[in-house]
């Protein structure tokens, strides 16, 4: 009756989320602050370096990996009708088929797992109490435990990375910005109950699993941190394009700051700094805080090829956010480049601190 309950009740955490965003869509489509932010830049640069705008090229997104890819097989235990009947004594017939059930069979991952917890708990119990008689059916218990401590990894393997919740949480679709620090903090509960279940014996039950999973379910923080790495890269593309375009010389003849040049310091001293740069240090500090607890997940969990692709897509050397490193470094140099043709190098009639 208890995970009868449980499992209505995370069906609707599960299905309050989707409701409410369906009908925000449905209300209001959101303002794209991030495409605004970009485009604001992007036009005043175009603007005083008197080109058009390039062409956007595509984010180059890959979406989070499929049930088919991560889902793991635990293995189907199956005692015979004798040894159901005399389990009895274990208090573990009523879960046997609560788990056998049309619903108990389609449970989410995190309930199955919710399951297996108590059953190894309630069989250690009876084993530790003598409640058996039977040697066949102690010895078949036993191993019945054994095999499920062994694949609870798997088991809590599906109920995070290969769950319904994180892959929402990396939705990268278009939407409402949600703050992502919710969403980290409930990464390392995740991480906090792995560690917790590589005890022995494990716990019988894991401690605001399904409270960190429901906050997962309800924000789509992560797949919008990622799509903010793959637009700033492309968006850092053009701006590049743009300055590439302009020649110090014939910005500023024999070294002399134009007026033009010292329009172009004003948007680098005022929009760029205070919305370009300010934005980028703060996803860079985001994309770090998930890069790691990303890793300390995985540390607990182990990886898998799918998994790990996916990841290197977007974190690793050769990824989004290594792109947008290499992009920024380039936009700073090209910024240094014509400053410093112009005499207008940053700091260099103020106080020597400016950074950009």
């Amino acid at each position: 009756m208890r995970l009868k309950k449980m499992t209505l009740r995370k069906t609707a955490v599960l299905a309050l989320p989707v409701a409410a965003l369906t009908l925000l869509a449905l209300l209001v489509w959101p303002v794209d602050a991030e495409r605004a932010r970009w485009d604001g830049y992007l036009d005043r640069l175009a603007r005083l370096s008197r080109q058009t705008v390039p062409p956007a090229a595509p984010l180059d997104l890959h979406p989070y990996p499929g049930n088919a890819a991560l889902r793991r097989s635990p293995p189907d235990l199956r005692a015979g009708l004798l040894d159901y009947l005399d389990l009895r004594h274990c208090n573990l017939m009523a879960l046997i088929s609560d788990r056998n059930s049309g619903l108990g069979r389609v449970r989410a991952a995190s309930l199955r797992l919710a399951y297996e917890l108590t059953f190894i708990h309630r069989g250690r119990r009876c084993l530790a109490e003598g409640a058996l008689r039977d040697a066949e059916t102690v010895a078949l218990l036993e191993r019945t435990l054994a095999i499920k401590e062994d694949s609870l990894k798997d088991v809590f393997w599906n109920a995070t990375w290969a769950s319904d919740e994180l892959r929402g949480f990396f939705n990268q679709s278009p939407g409402a910005a949600d703050e992502i620090d919710t969403g980290l903090h409930a990464l390392d509960g995740l991480i906090g109950a792995g560690r917790a279940l590589a005890a022995r014996p494990p716990p019988a039950t894991l401690p605001a699993l399904e409270t960190h999973l429901a906050a997962l379910a309800a924000s789509r923080a992560g797949g919008r941190l990622l799509r903010d790495l793959a637009r700033a890269r492309v968006a850092l593309g053009r701006a590049n394009a743009l300055l590439d375009g302009l020649d110090g010389e014939r910005l500023c003849p024999r070294g002399r700051a134009s007026p033009r040049a010292r329009r172009l310091r004003t948007l680098l001293d005022g929009y760029y700094r205070t919305e370009i740069q300010a934005h980028l240090a703060a996803l860079d500090r985001q994309r770090r805080r998930l890069e790691d607890t990303l890793a300390g997940l995985v540390r607990v969990t182990g990886d898998d090829p799918a998994l790990a692709a996916w990841r290197a897509h977007y974190l690793g050397p050769a990824g989004q956010a290594a792109g947008l490193a290499r992009a920024l470094r380039r936009h700073t140099e090209r910024w240094q480049d014509l400053m410093g043709a112009c005499g207008l190098m940053p700091g260099a009639a103020k106080t020597g601190t400016d950074t950009y």
